[in-house]
């Protein structure tokens, strides 16, 4: 609270008001001054602290919410919610002359001018549903959204502004006449996100914390007298109705940035508005083109021709609504369907929506034991596909299932075979039946699948309807590609209902074209055509009985124009949620932090309304939030829209967020032991929100390592990052957790090695070799080193990229670590011959390729000794030499399904015939290598070397592609070893 005399925010001496118990202070420590002892009102409950008004009298008239200044009450049964994050509106008004009031008249006549004001001031903000939450000396604040959101609040604090600037501008001229001066209102209105405390309507008390409230205040300091300033989200959300000013942004005390803020003017003569949400159900309406083009894709897909659809809009336009229709007009006899759903947790879960998709293809349960689902996959793969060879086995290791035939192929093999497994079981399916497969909401879509689901599109050979659904800014193909598939793709973009398509969708919602002449209008100027708001406002409307159906006719209740319809859909759900008994809104809460999608099972495990789960899901599915999504193999449930689970979720204070993540991920962790490692991602994602950060950091980087493996590098990259953000936090330096983050760092190095990004990896590496030192493992001091050299390597930082490689060999010899030797022996080459000792490199690719049987499924160390040995011989001008390592690279790839491998031994024989001048010979096996390679950054070398060729066969036109491209990679990812050498072969062009 304020000292009404310094504004010093004080925490000072309590007594209580004499009248309703309720604290409140009385000396500030800041200056020592003391508040009124004639004071107006008791600064929580808003009553008259005069003897000669009785405090039911005040509270009849004003219905005032009284607020407690102390947080610590503990709730009462009678508490409508305790602790929630809600979006409120805070309203700060100061009188201004008071002072001269003060000084000219008596303190009576003071006392009655000020009961006169701050009672019909808190009057006007009860008719709008506001609670006066303190009176501090001439000041009143007041807060829109509390116990229940109204989708207005910010208009109805603006109005109720102008209602208190009106009546102090009709108090003002007698006042004037007695102290020869006029009084004014200024005030300061912000919107914003506070936690609230206790809400409990027996004791009329709020507690609230944030800082919206602050600003506030701030705001109405800054207004001159008879001014009404708002913050940024207040006027963006009232700019509908009223008439602004934009100011300077202002600095504010407490701000590192300057606020945005604005001035009231006026109100809009026609006032404008956005969006909402409903209950009751529409027929499809505005969407015959879009019906009508999917109606001839079935008819083409009878024909045996496919086709993709692009669907695509912003939320509420009726994606789902839409895809469900068409569902309902297909014969599942003739058609088959099959779908697949991303989730906002699942963006960094590689290929999720297609084991969504094959889950419940392939009747996966949730309680299904690691056997039992390797036998589904195996069955159903076979009843697929007669000779299926490896196919099962690939699409097993989507489920974390492994088999000894591809556990130790390398991760970009095991990509293209997953991917050619993928291709072949969609392919099986859709030749039995004509199908539709439906992949929604792919703007959650993880890059593997987007990738993939491209190159399935560009080369579409299937006897299916692919329906691909999304909002924007998210597009499945820019537009240029687009146009070049025009045969078999088509985007279906859903745009808002036109005026008169909203009117039909009104006469579809209620049943009748006997629509109340005010409704028809205020939905004509008021609600835009986003079907899904539209029907929350009807619904809205219905359930807070201002549209009521009598005698099967519809009538307002009272004048529309009276009740302010949020401009946010988010505003028109909060305050249908606040509907709700808190049992059931607890149970749609817990709900909300599962996902949108939710397991009955894990629903009741974690909820703290056992007993009566199923009445309150039953209730949430006739509020129409939730709905079914199946009963087999498990009972699902999914939130209406991703908007409601995303507001519901957001309405938990972060303390209980994360202790129901924290539930979560441990009921998840015992559900499903014997196979944890699908769930890898999952799990991480709820230990991450909840309070096992230790577990949070574990999981992470299991499921950065499964990505990798499964040749996901820009997934595996982000787990480890966020792992690694964690530690980076909590900035420990006892000894685990300095062991924990550089075990981190060095199972993180691969993945910025296949990205080509040396940059980074030696940035990192640097910042954190202090405590790489401190390290008493020193075999993972070992492994830091050496990640530190091949940084160093790629950075041409070539003397230091020795020092370190050679630490690496030293202390791997020193402890006796065979992994430690047997990487920095097949690194040290490439270093040695940057450096101009080729003997020196051979060595060590020799010691590199007799350390390799120590490897027994990591072939790294071999096929590396091979391919540096290539490289050493090329320089000493051996083509013999250079011809055999290349050749057994070929072999040892082709036999050990080794995609670099491969890729390294026609890139190395491409050498042999530099080494002879043959380079059109060069020139193929350049090709060759590039066209092998899987990864972009290993293609980078034979590009650069097919540069080479090019400039040395004198077709220096064709030269200068390959090496810009190589030169423009290098520049953005900091690899010099490869930049340097192209930016020299470009001088000569």
């Amino acid at each position: 609270m304020k000292c009404p005399k310094c504004l010093f925010e004080n925490r000072s001496e309590v007594i209580f008001c004499e009248e309703c118990g309720t604290k409140f202070e009385l000396i500030c420590p800041g200056c020592g001054a003391k508040v009124p002892s004639d004071r107006k009102f008791c600064g929580n409950c808003g009553c008259n602290l005069q003897p000669d008004q009785s405090i039911s009298d005040i509270n009849s008239e004003t219905k005032a919410f009284p607020i407690a200044l102390s947080v610590d009450d503990q709730p009462s049964d009678n508490c409508a919610s305790i602790g929630e994050r809600k979006y409120v509106t805070i309203l700060f008004s100061d009188l201004s002359g008071y002072t001269a009031m003060s000084e000219k008249l008596d303190p009576e006549e003071v006392k009655a001018i000020t009961n006169r004001i701050f009672g019909e001031a808190a009057q006007i903000i009860s008719k709008y549903d506001g609670f006066v939450e303190k009176y501090v000396g001439d000041a009143v604040m007041a807060v829109f959204g509390i116990p229940e959101t109204h989708e207005d609040d910010p208009l109805r604090a603006i109005r109720a502004a102008r209602e208190i600037h009106n009546l102090i501008d009709s108090i003002s001229p007698e006042v004037e006449k007695t102290i020869g001066r006029s009084i004014f209102m200024h005030t300061g209105i912000n919107t914003g996100l506070v936690v609230t405390d206790e809400v409990n309507m027996e004791k009329g008390t709020h507690g609230l914390t944030g800082d919206p409230i602050n600003l506030a205040s701030r705001l109405c300091d800054l207004a001159n007298s008879s001014e009404i300033l708002v913050g940024h989200l207040t006027q963006k959300q009232s700019e509908g109705h009223f008439n602004f000013e934009a100011l300077d942004p202002n600095k504010i005390k407490g701000k590192s940035e300057s606020v945005k803020i604005y001035r009231l003017l006026s109100a809009k003569e026609i006032p404008l508005s956005i969006h909402r949400l409903s209950g009751l159900r529409a027929d499809l309406i505005g969407r015959k083109a879009e019906m009508d083009k999917l109606g001839d894709a079935v008819e083409q897909l009878r024909a045996g021709k496919g086709t993709v659809f692009s669907i695509y809009g912003d939320a509420g336009t009726g994606k789902s609504r839409l895809v469900e229709e068409f569902k309902a007009t297909l014969d599942p006899k003739e058609i088959q369907w099959r779908e697949g759903h991303s989730y906002p947790y699942s963006h960094n879960i590689p290929y999720f929506p297609l084991i969504n998709l094959f889950k419940k293809a392939f009747q996966i349960e949730e309680g299904d034991s690691q056997e039992k689902i390797g036998k589904k996959i195996e069955s159903s793969v076979e009843n697929l596909i007669t000779k299926n060879e490896n196919v099962a086995h690939y699409i097993k290791s989507l489920f974390s299932l492994g088999h000894p035939g591809i556990e130790e192929v390398s991760p970009d093999f095991w990509k293209v075979q997953l991917q050619k497994a993928i291709h072949s079981i969609l392919l099986a399916l859709t030749q039995r039946s004509p199908t539709v497969i439906f992949l929604d909401d792919l703007h959650w879509g993880d890059p593997s699948s987007i990738e993939l689901l491209r190159s399935l599109i560009a080369e579409f050979r299937y006897n299916a309807i692919f329906l691909c659904a999304y909002r924007p800014p998210f597009t499945l193909f820019p537009s240029n590609l687009a146009d070049g598939m025009k045969k078999v793709y088509q985007e279906l973009p859903l745009h808002d209902l036109s005026p008169s398509e909203t009117q039909d969708m009104l006469q579809s919602l209620l049943k009748t074209k006997d629509i109340p002449v005010d409704l028809r209008r205020f939905v004509q100027r008021k609600v835009e055509g986003n079907p899904f708001y539209l029907e929350e406002v009807i619904n809205d409307l219905i359930e807070s009985d201002t549209l009521s159906n009598e005698n099967g006719m519809w009538k307002l209740t009272k004048p529309i124009t009276k009740l302010d319809i949020s401009s946010t859909i988010h505003g028109i759900i909060s305050a249908r949620i606040d509907r709700l008994d808190k049992e059931t809104k607890r149970i749609l809460q817990e709900a909300s932090v599962i996902g949108r999608n939710f397991l009955y099972e894990i629903l009741k495990k974690i909820t703290t309304q056992k007993d009566q789960l199923e009445s309150h899901i039953d209730k949430l599915k006739r509020f129409d939030v939730v709905r079914e999504k199946s009963f087999q193999p498990d009972l699902e449930y999914y939130f209406k829209h991703a908007i409601i689970q995303e507001v519901v979720y957001n309405s938990l204070l972060k303390k209980e967020r994360q202790e129901i993540h924290e539930c979560i991920g441990l009921v998840i962790e015992n559900l499903f032991q014997e196979r944890l490692a699908e769930f890898f991602e999952t799990i991480s994602f709820h230990f991450k929100r909840g309070k096992s950060l230790y577990k949070a950091i574990d999981y992470l980087m299991q499921s950065g390592m499964k990505s990798l493996k499964r040749y996901s590098v820009e997934e595996s990259h982000q787990y480890y990052k966020e792992a690694y953000d964690i530690l980076a936090l909590n900035n420990s330096e006892t000894a685990p957790d300095v062991e924990l983050l550089i075990e981190l760092l060095n199972t993180w190095a691969p993945v910025f090695y296949y990205r080509g990004n040396f940059r980074d990896l030696e940035a990192l590496l640097k910042k954190h070799l202090d405590q790489a030192d401190s390290l008493k493992n020193k075999e993972k001091l070992g492994m830091f080193y050496l990640w530190l050299g091949i940084s160093l390597w790629g950075r041409l930082s070539l003397d230091e990229s020795y020092q370190y490689l050679r630490k690496a060999l030293l202390l791997g010899e020193k402890i006796g670590s065979n992994r430690v030797i047997g990487y920095a022996s097949a690194w040290l080459p490439w270093t040695c011959i940057e450096l101009g000792l080729p003997k020196e490199a051979l060595a060590h690719g020799e010691k590199a390729r007799r350390m390799s049987d120590y490897f027994k499924s990591d072939y790294y160390p071999y096929y590396q000794s091979l391919d540096c040995n290539g490289y050493a011989y090329w320089v000493l001008g051996e083509s013999e030499k250079i011809r055999e390592h290349g050749k057994a690279l070929l072999d040892f790839g082709e036999k050990n399904s080794s995609i670099r491998a491969v890729t390294w031994g026609y890139y190395v024989e491409g050498w042999s015939y530099m080494a002879t001048g043959d380079f059109p010979s060069a020139i193929r096996y350049n090709k060759m290598a590039i066209a092998a390679s899987a990864d972009p950054f290993y293609s980078q070398f034979p590009k650069l070397s097919l540069g080479m060729s090019y400039i040395s066969d004198g077709q220096y036109d064709k030269a200068r592609e390959p090496l810009e491209d190589v030169l423009m990679n290098a520049r953005s990812l900091g690899s010099e070893i490869l930049g340097t050498a192209s930016q020299a072969f470009l001088a000569v062009l």
